[in-house]
């Protein structure tokens, strides 16, 4: 069975090293044909296309600048940096409306993830205006900015200055305004929402380069927090983790359903287990587990995971412990897996288990099977 995975995991590998094989060939390609075009531009006195296909040049190259700077960004990210370059290269006149838009939406999710990266490091408090604010306003300062260099560089080339190019700057920076504008919407809802598209992208991001967001300091009031969002596809409340309320015995069964919920966030997109919150998110601690104290509880937790789990694993999950009205919550904090994991049950089979809204569902058969192979190819 381990030698047919295994056979099964190195087909997709090679499958994705060849879809990203020909991702390289075509940005060459590209590339090549945009230092063409802005030669013949040059040659021709075309400046207006000339500069147009050295913003589109620099676009092509800022995924291997960011890469240097070792910061990793998903592959669909590229893709979609790569179509949006083709498709406004082949467009003519039409990209003098598309390229300052693409620019001001672009510019502005710079400034969010900005803001994202001082968020996660505990520098400033979430604040929804102020957030869109500093976004709108950094968009528009750089759009002008970029301006002003090009009318410093028509001065160096002693090139003649219009009120045909005065009226072209303001058009570019209404344009610049106009995708400024809907970046903020974009950000406004990703900030809103608990679900949706742009929000696994930036979580993608994040999880792909955990020295870049730190994680925050762990307190009562991001617990709070995130009870107050109560339970959802990347949050979970336990109430214990071995203790039968009902009963007020010792459950294996209370065991395998934590274990159950941390193996589905590791096959999903990570998430948070909060042991010591009921499901109405009601504070009720530890403490009903009946431990000598948190020590004992962390020890006996991680000796748990690495049994059922595997060892090499546990390098994706945190466990933290927080005091909240004098009651211990402990906070597991899961990442998403390149590999399956599976959880091995107590006849020491080993079982699949991925997210499905709030519940942690099992995966057998062809579903398993469609689920890996959509799922852990894109790592």
């Amino acid at each position: 069975m381990e030698t047919k995975n295994r056979k099964f995991f190195d087909k997709i590998s090679r499958g994705t090293m060849k879809f990203k094989g020909i991702q390289k060939y075509l940005s060459f390609a590209i590339k090549l044909i945009l230092i063409l075009s802005i030669i013949n531009a040059v040659s021709n006195h075309l400046w207006y296309i000339m500069s147009t296909n050295i913003f589109l040049l620099i676009l092509m190259f800022i995924p291997q600048i960011i890469k240097k700077s070792q910061i990793k960004i998903p592959a669909e990210f590229e893709w979609i940096l790569l179509i949006f370059v083709v498709f406004t290269l082949f467009l003519g006149k039409i990209s003098g409306i598309i390229v300052p838009i693409f620019f001001g939406i672009a510019i502005a999710m710079i400034g969010f993830m900005i803001l994202a990266i001082l968020y996660s490091n505990n520098q400033i408090k979430k604040d929804y205006f102020l957030i869109i604010l500093f976004t709108f306003s950094f968009t528009i300062t750089f759009g002008f900015l970029l301006e002003l260099l090009k009318y410093y560089l028509k001065i160096f080339l002693e090139q003649e200055i219009s009120i045909g190019i005065y009226k072209f700057s303001m058009q570019n920076m209404t344009f610049v305004i106009i995708g400024a504008a809907i970046a903020s919407i974009i950000g406004y809802i990703y900030m809103k929402s608990e679900k949706g598209v742009l929000r696994r992208a930036v979580k993608k991001i994040m999880q792909e380069n955990p020295k870049l967001f730190l994680k925050k300091n762990n307190s009562s009031d991001e617990i709070l927090e995130l009870i107050k969002n109560k339970e959802s596809e990347e949050i979970e409340f336990k109430s214990t983790l071995r203790t039968n309320l009902h009963t007020n015995e010792f459950d294996k069964k209370m065991e395998f359903s934590a274990l159950k919920t941390i193996s589905a966030f590791l096959n999903s997109n990570g998430g948070t287990l909060l042991l010591g919150i009921t499901d109405e998110g009601k504070i009720l601690g530890i403490e009903q587990d009946k431990f000598p104290d948190t020590d004992k509880f962390n020890l006996y937790l991680i000796s748990l995971i690495k049994e059922k789990l595997g060892k090499k694993h546990f390098h994706l999950i945190e466990i933290q412990n927080t005091l909240i009205e004098h009651r211990t919550i402990v906070k597991i904090s899961c990442k998403k897996s390149k590999n399956p994991v599976f959880l091995k049950s107590d006849l020491n089979e080993e079982e699949f288990y991925v997210r499905m809204g709030p519940s942690s569902v099992q995966l057998k058969g062809s579903e398993l099977v469609e689920y890996i192979t959509r799922h852990f190819t894109r790592n």
